[in-house]
C-alpha cells in the first residue's frame, strides 16, 4: 500500500509540477497612467525567452543616451558569441557588427550570438551582464524578475512576470522614446540581405508599435505587443502558450478588449471628473529611471577593450598593442613562465586578460585551429600575451603566421622552451 501511495503523490507532483508550467499569464495595461486593463495569472514566475532581450536593449540604449556608444561603432564578434544557438545572424568571430545592426538584429531577427555581442561589449562577460541587467530591474521595480543571459536563451533560474514585463516596456517607452521607434521596424539590410520581421503582430495589427517575441521549449510562447490608436497606447503581455498562433490570438484579443476598456474608463473619468487611476505595478517604472552608478563605470570600462579588441583585429598602425612594433620576419622568442613545450605564435600583448584571450580566440578561429591550445601567460609588467600553442614545428608555426599576416593580424612564432 505504501508503494501504491508514494506513485501517487509522486504522479501528482509531477502533474503539478506540469500544470504550474503549462499555465498562461496574460496581462493588458495602459502605459500613461498604468492602469491594469486585465489580467491573468501576472505575478506567476514563468521564462522569459527572447523577452529578455528587451533589458538588453533597454542597457544598450541606456549606454548610448549616456554617450558610451554610437550607433555606428563597431562591436567585435568573439567565439563565444559566434558559437551561439539561432535564432542567430551567424555573425563571424574576429569580424565586427555595428551597435545599430546588433540592436535591429535583436528587435526584427531575435539573434541570440548578436544579444551577446552587446553584453560582451557593455561588461565584462555575459554573466555579469547579466548581474546588471537583474539590479536594473530591481530599480525599476521588477521584483520578481532574475536574469542570467542577455538572449534569453534557458536557465532555470532566469525568470520574470506578465507585470514584470510590463514594467520594462513601460520603462522602454518612457525612458527611451527615441530608440523605442526602432521596434516597429518590419525589416532591415544585413549583408546584402533584407531581414523580415517575424512579429505577426507588428505586421498586420492596427496601429502595432512592437514589441518582442520568444519561445523556449520550457516555456511555450511569449509575445509583448504595444499599440497606439488615438491618444490611447497599451501593452500586452502574454507568456506560456503552446502554439504562437494561440499565442498571437491571445495578443490581440487583450489589445481590442484593452482598448474598449480603456475608452470606456476615460468616458466615466470625463463624466466623473477623476483621472484615471495609476497602478502600482508601474508606478516606479513610469517615474524613475535606474540609478545609473549601477552600470555606467563597468560600461565604460568594458566598451573601451571592446574596441580595442576592434583595433586589435586590424591592426591599423602596424604595432602589437601594449609591446610596440615587433620585426617578425623570421623571429623567434623564447620567453620564461611557458609551460607549453611546443611551438607557439603570439598575436598581442595587452593590459586587459580578456582582451588577449578574445585576440586570440580571433586568431584560432581564423587558423581553424580547434586542436590547439590559447593561454594567456602575464609578462610581469602588467600584460598579458595572446599566445596559442601546439604547433609541431617552426614552420608549421611560421605558417599560421603567414596566414594571419594576410589576413592584416599580426604574429610572432615563439620558440618551445629546451
Amino acid at each position: 500500500m505504501s508503494r501504491i501511495l508514494s506513485v501517487l503523490i509522486i504522479c501528482v507532483m509531477a502533474f503539478c509540477a506540469f500544470a504550474a508550467n503549462a499555465t498562461t499569464c496574460t496581462l493588458v495595461a495602459d502605459t500613461k497612467s498604468g492602469l491594469i486593463l486585465s489580467s491573468r495569472n501576472a505575478n506567476v514566475q514563468k521564462y522569459p525567452a527572447s523577452l529578455t532581450k528587451v533589458m538588453t536593449l533597454y542597457l544598450t540604449f541606456e549606454a548610448i543616451d549616456n554617450g558610451l556608444l554610437k550607433m555606428d561603432d563597431k562591436l567585435p564578434i568573439s567565439l563565444y558569441a559566434a558559437r551561439q544557438p539561432k535564432s542567430k545572424l551567424y555573425l563571424k568571430v574576429g569580424e565586427t557588427i555595428t551597435v545599430k545592426d546588433a540592436i535591429l538584429a535583436l528587435i526584427i531577427k531575435s539573434a541570440n550570438d548578436a544579444a551577446v555581442v552587446l553584453a560582451e561589449a557593455l561588461a565584462p562577460s555575459e554573466e555579469e551582464f547579466a548581474k546588471m541587467m537583474t539590479a536594473t530591474a530591481q530599480e525599476l521595480g521588477m521584483k520578481n524578475t532574475t536574469f542570467k543571459n542577455a538572449s534569453g536563451l534557458h536557465h532555470p533560474d532566469q525568470k520574470t512576470t506578465a507585470g514584470d514585463m510590463a514594467i520594462l516596456t513601460i520603462a522602454m517607452i518612457n525612458h527611451h522614446p527615441e530608440h523605442y521607434k526602432l521596434f516597429s521596424r518590419k525589416s532591415f539590410y544585413y549583408k546584402g540581405k533584407i531581414i523580415g520581421n517575424h512579429n505577426p503582430i507588428v505586421q498586420s495589427y492596427k496601429g502595432a508599435e512592437g514589441l518582442k517575441t520568444g519561445f523556449i521549449s520550457a516555456v511555450g510562447y511569449n509575445i509583448i505587443s504595444t499599440a497606439r490608436r488615438g491618444d490611447n497606447r497599451l501593452v500586452s503581455v502574454v507568456i506560456g502558450y503552446n502554439t504562437p498562433k494561440a499565442r498571437d490570438r491571445q495578443a490581440v484579443n487583450s489589445l481590442n478588449k484593452g482598448f474598449k476598456l480603456i475608452t470606456k474608463q476615460k468616458t466615466i473619468a470625463s463624466k466623473t471628473g477623476k483621472d484615471l487611476k495609476e497602478s502600482p505595478l508601474t508606478k516606479t517604472a513610469v517615474v524613475k529611471k535606474p540609478n545609473k552608478d549601477l552600470y555606467l563605470t563597468t560600461m565604460q570600462k568594458s566598451l573601451v577593450e571592446a574596441k580595442q579588441v576592434v583595433l586589435a583585429s586590424k591592426h591599423t598602425d602596424d604595432r602589437l598593442l601594449g609591446v610596440g612594433y615587433l620585426d617578425i620576419n623570421d623571429v623567434n622568442v623564447t620567453v620564461q613562465g611557458d609551460t607549453d613545450n611546443t611551438w607557439a605564435i603570439q598575436v598581442g600583448a595587452f593590459e586587459s586578460e580578456k582582451l588577449a584571450l578574445q585576440t586570440a580566440q580571433q586568431a584560432a578561429y581564423l587558423l581553424r585551429a580547434r586542436d590547439k591550445t590559447i593561454k594567456t601567460p602575464p609578462t610581469g609588467t602588467n600584460l598579458y600575451r595572446s599566445r596559442i600553442f601546439g604547433f609541431e614545428s617552426k614552420q608549421e608555426a611560421n605558417l599560421a603566421c603567414k596566414k594571419l599576416r594576410d589576413k592584416k593580424m599580426q604574429c610572432l612564432p615563439i620558440a618551445p622552451i629546451s
